[in-house]
């Protein structure tokens, strides 16, 4: 029926097999099974709001020493919350490199 090469049939099995496991992959999602955890073990899905987070929200981010995520709270106790991302330049031991990691894991409200 299909006059393919032995490269073709190569091509088309990889293909086939890479087509078979991302469906395993996207119904394991699915079915919230134990193997979710384990894909999506180091993948941030959403934003962490700086305005509510708890200290084990900021440490669950993987971004943040425990120092770094009790200054965070302390600053947010002692200023009333964050009014702009900015902000966490102004906590010690967050300078330019640090803050441009982290506004991209956390947003404020």
């Amino acid at each position: 029926m299909f006059n393919l090469t032995h490269e073709e049939k190569k091509v088309v099995l990889f293909l086939v097999s890479i087509a078979l496991i991302g469906t395993g992959i996207n119904f394991c999602l699915k079915v919230k099974s134990p193997i979710k955890k384990f894909i999506l073990a180091d993948i941030n899905i959403a934003k962490i709001n700086l305005n509510t987070a708890s200290l084990q929200d900021l440490l669950e981010s993987r971004a943040l020493s425990k120092r770094l995520a009790k200054e965070i709270i302390e600053y947010r106790l002692a200023h009333g919350g964050f009014s702009d991302i900015e902000e966490l330049k102004e906590i010690k031991g967050i300078g330019e490199y640090k803050y441009e990691k982290l506004k991209e894991l956390f947003f404020v409200k």
